[in-house]
């Protein structure tokens, strides 16, 4: 009977809890005697907990075990082009304390972190038992080594050690991914991608992002780079992009793509109701105002989001050809603001050029997640750090006696075998 190492049977329990312990066995395919002696082991550390029963109509109950909040409290950091976020939770996400700053990216790369380690210094101060951090950053990530390779439209990131820093300055295990992951993470546990296996998320903001479910797993990629989806070209000719490339798909879809198009029609003097929607400032033009024009019929605002919707349809045909997923999740200002203004024009796109056979089935949805919640997601990388050092203690635990345990707890605090407790 196949055995599995106490860190990936716990991380199920950390990402798709509660569980049962035969939901456990059947889910990671081993003896259910082992994942008994595992959760023994687990309860005996303070790792998980029992929360409840599966519900039922008749027999015995099963017990449904899910990780401990009290096992550690935890921070996350988002860092975006506008705004610092930064929570402080509990092991299974509560928010306990939580922070927005702006990020000033325009003061350079030393204020910004300057910004973020005074705020850092305040809420450890009010939460000593504080053991990881999760850092998201909008920009390029290397996530191996921790760093920012780059930040498309933001200078002076090049090459910056965030894991690194943050380690020396506080000691504490810090892990380092983009904010896409980390709302995708969000997504997949409590949004529109749970009990999903094979999903793609996609982030459409100031730029373009995407994260790769398959068959439950976030797929990185050999250097932890897959799912730039803002940098797949789809004009090949087309403008010029940070990254160095011609023709992104963020040059024509992203927030910042769609306020620099309807921005140059007004300065070139096509009639909008934008114009006295900002007072003549074309400054203060954003997605949501646009969107709003487009629901009244402002014909400059409805061009712009379907040729935006056009070029995510073209770009998402390949995508869906080539993974063929149950789902599509988009989120961000874009799509959140725009809803079927931008979605119609997709759809049609994606449905002529992709397989018949590949989106039969699939369909596509709006999160209602915000990039607010991306420090949320960073706590959960930070959680899965802990959890397995804390396997890692435990498993020296798990000796060839230990491992013949088959103990459960019947719904009266009994002992009780687990093929007959839980079937």
């Amino acid at each position: 009977m196949r055995k599995t190492d106490p860190f990936k049977l716990l991380k199920l329990i950390y990402t798709c809890g509660p569980l049962s312990r035969t939901d456990l066995a059947q889910r990671a395919g081993i003896a259910p005697s082992y994942v008994s002696a595992i959760v023994f082991q687990a309860r005996a550390n303070g790792l998980i907990l029992e929360q409840g029963f599966v519900p039922s109509s008749g027999g015995r109950r099963r017990i449904l075990l899910g990780m401990n909040p009290g096992l550690a409290k935890l921070i996350g950091i988002d860092i975006g082009r506008w705004h610092i976020g930064i929570v402080v939770t509990d092991f299974v996400g509560k928010i306990l304390d939580y922070e927005s700053l702006p990020s000033e990216t325009s003061k350079g790369k030393d204020h910004l972190l300057h910004v973020v380690h005074d705020s850092l210094k305040r809420l450890l101060a009010q939460h000593p038992a504080v053991r990881a951090i999760g850092i998201s950053s909008s920009g390029v990530i290397d996530q191996q080594a921790g760093k920012v390779l780059f930040w498309p439209q933001v200078s002076g990131w090049e090459g910056i050690p965030l894991k690194e820093i943050f380690e020396e300055k506080y000691t504490l295990p810090v892990v380092v991914d983009d904010t896409v992951h980390a709302l995708a993470t969000m997504e997949q546990r409590f949004g529109h991608g749970k009990d999903m296996r094979n999903f793609i998320f996609i982030s459409i903001g100031v730029g373009i992002g995407s994260a790769i479910f398959v068959d439950g797993h976030l797929y990185t990629g050999r250097d932890g780079l897959a799912g730039e989806l803002g940098h797949v070209t789809v004009e090949e000719n087309g403008k010029l992009c940070s990254c160095g490339n011609r023709g992104c798909l963020e040059l024509y879809s992203s927030a910042s793509a769609i306020i620099r198009r309807v921005r140059e029609e007004l300065q070139l003097g096509v009639t909008s109701s934008l114009t006295d929607a900002v007072g003549g400032n074309l400054d203060q033009l954003s997605v949501e105002k646009i969107a709003a024009a487009a629901q009244a019929h402002d014909r400059l605002s409805e061009r712009v989001l379907s040729e935006a919707g056009r070029y995510l349809g073209v770009a998402l045909a390949s995508v869906v050809n080539l993974l063929n997923p149950e789902r599509i999740v988009l989120q961000g200002k874009v799509p959140q603001a725009a809803q079927e203004l931008l979605l119609g024009s997709l759809l049609y796109n994606l449905r002529h050029r992709a397989l018949a056979q590949s989106i039969k089935g699939m369909d596509v949805v709006v999160s209602q997640f915000g990039e607010e919640k991306a420090a949320v997601g960073a706590v959960f990388t930070a959680g899965e750090e802990v959890l397995q050092t804390r396997c890692r203690e435990m498993e020296g635990k798990l000796s060839p006696s230990t491992e013949g345990l088959s103990l459960a707890q019947d719904a009266d605090g009994k002992e009780a075998n687990l093929q007959s407790s839980e079937t």
